[in-house]
């Protein structure tokens, strides 16, 4: 048998023995002593006629009575009929399940899934399913190493989607940090990995100039397909919002006593509310459409299925109107942006009406209704230069003092 005392006094193999040294306790317990000093606990025993081991652990991390211990629930195992190195692998198999990538991933997602947008959730939800779980979800989360992210990404970066490589890069970086709160891994391994990517390149969003907005504004009066989207056209012209967030826009967020179009925070890219002054010919858009009866939650949607437009709304209507590639739903806001500037209105309250927040979300959100009077005004101006336009009579902004 052995002691801890004789233990100590065991010696490595020397350099001209090339196996580790064997040293019996009891009933199958040996404790292998490897040539640089390691020691490991090992169980030899026999299993359906044939010979077996199974590695119980480092000494003196495992000491010889924990040792004694598991190679007992061992001997206990083989009396019922179960192999021990079997069961082992079985139990470090569901281990790693319970741990693998895909297990959190799924966990992050869902956490988060009542404070994201349903756009943003649909979206990260399809990145992780579709080109990261595949290849890396079975992985447990402590064992994946950073060239095996970087090779998804650069197969979504491949198909010409790069920002799409960097977001996935970013999400799996969030899955990493939550699992490292947890206790589960030790580091991220996504760190510094979008550098790794090729760089990006910068793509201004395509718009109509200034001198082709009587044209366009007369092709949209005479857009003959859905009504809906002929006043979305009209209405998103005037507002210069996102198109995202037009397709989500509710009857409850509109106050029109205030004259206002209050975006909450969840549906805003920067997550912090937002005040859209509406002017008088925005709200006769509004209660045109409310005249309709329609019933829904929803100002613009899809009438055929009840559900809110599809992403592709304005960008299939602008190609209708023979627009394509010369206009683009984002193109709004940069023609009223050019416009607005060019006019000599203040650049904060145009910023702040674009909803293009401070990175410091914190001062964003005291900040949402700064300029709000002004804007108020800017709002009204900018429609009346739009009706100016339409027909002809005005070409020159008129600017209220």
């Amino acid at each position: 048998m052995l002691t801890d005392a004789k233990i100590k006094k065991l010696k490595a193999p020397t350099e001209q023995e090339s196996e580790p040294s064997k040293h019996s306790d009891t009933h199958g317990l040996q404790l292998h002593i490897f040539r640089n000093g390691r020691m490991s606990w090992t169980y030899a025993y026999r299993f359906e006629g044939k010979q077996r081991s199974l590695t119980i652990g480092k000494y003196p991390q495992v000491s010889l009575a924990e040792a004694r211990r598991k190679r007992d629930e061992a001997r206990q195992q083989i009396e019922q009929g179960i192999d021990p190195s079997k069961a082992k692998k079985q139990a470090k198999e569901i281990i790693d399940n319970v741990n693998s990538f895909e297990v959190w991933a799924r966990k992050w997602l869902l956490d988060r899934q009542s404070t994201i947008k349903p756009d943003t959730f649909k979206r990260d939800s399809s990145l992780l399913e579709k080109d990261l779980i595949p290849f890396i979800g079975q992985i447990p989360i402590d064992k994946i190493k950073s060239p095996e992210i970087l090779a998804a990404a650069r197969k979504v970066e491949d198909r010409g989607a790069g920002e799409m490589a960097r977001r996935m890069i970013r999400l799996a970086g969030c899955v990493f940090r939550q699992a490292m709160c947890e206790g589960v891994t030790t580091y991220d391994p996504t760190d510094g990995l979008t550098e790794a990517l090729k760089p990006r390149k910068v793509v201004n969003m395509v718009r109509i100039d200034t001198k082709d907005l009587p044209e366009f504004l007369s092709r949209i009066d005479a857009y003959d397909g859905d009504v809906l989207t002929r006043l979305g056209l009209k209405f998103i012209n005037l507002t210069f919002a996102r198109t995202i967030e037009v397709r989500f826009m509710e009857w409850a967020e509109i106050d029109f006593e205030a004259k206002e179009w209050r975006i909450p925070a969840n549906k805003m890219k920067k997550e912090t509310k937002h005040i859209v002054p509406l002017s008088a010919q925005a709200l006769e858009i509004l209660e045109e459409i409310k005249a309709m009866g329609l019933n829904s939650p929803y100002v613009f949607f899809n009438t055929a299925s009840r559900k809110p437009y599809s992403e592709n709304f304005i960008t299939n209507a602008i190609a209708r109107m023979g627009y394509k590639g010369r206009m683009t739903g984002h193109g709004f806001r940069g023609l009223a942006s050019t416009i607005l500037h060019e006019q000599g209105y203040l650049h904060d309250a145009i910023e702040r009406q674009l909803s293009h927040n401070e990175k410091n979300k914190v001062a964003a959100a005291y900040n949402h209704a700064q300029h709000l009077p002004y804007r108020r005004q800017m709002m009204q101006d900018w429609a009346n230069y739009l009706d100016n336009v339409r027909t002809g009579k005005v070409l020159q902004f008129v600017k209220a003092s």
